[in-house]
């Protein structure tokens, strides 16, 4: 009888580890899945901000640009010369990656 005793009392603080162990498995996966998210969140901020500060000094540049030769138009397309470029550049390079020939 103490046998049995023994195997139940053994059965039930296994369970009651494994409980614990769960909760404090699921504990530290919220704690970690919060910190990943504040920094996603942080990161994705930054990005947005760089993004706008860049857009702003750009623009900033070509109004500058504009007031010393006069022509805001002309201004523009120089500012916008560099990224036009960029865009040709990879949208050849990207047909080039597509050529079903290869």
């Amino acid at each position: 009888m103490s046998t049995i005793r023994l195997v139940a009392e053994a059965v039930r603080l296994a369970s009651s580890l494994a409980v614990k162990e769960i909760t404090l498995f699921s504990d530290e996966v919220d704690r970690i899945a919060r910190i990943v998210s504040g920094y996603t969140l942080w990161g994705g901020t930054i990005v947005l901000l760089a993004c706008v500060s860049g857009f702003l000094l750009l623009m900033a540049l070509v109004k500058g640009l504009g007031a010393l030769i006069g022509s805001e138009a002309v201004a523009a397309v120089i500012g916008a010369a560099p990224f036009a470029a960029a865009a040709t550049v990879l949208t050849l390079w990207g047909l080039r990656k597509m050529d079903l020939r290869r």
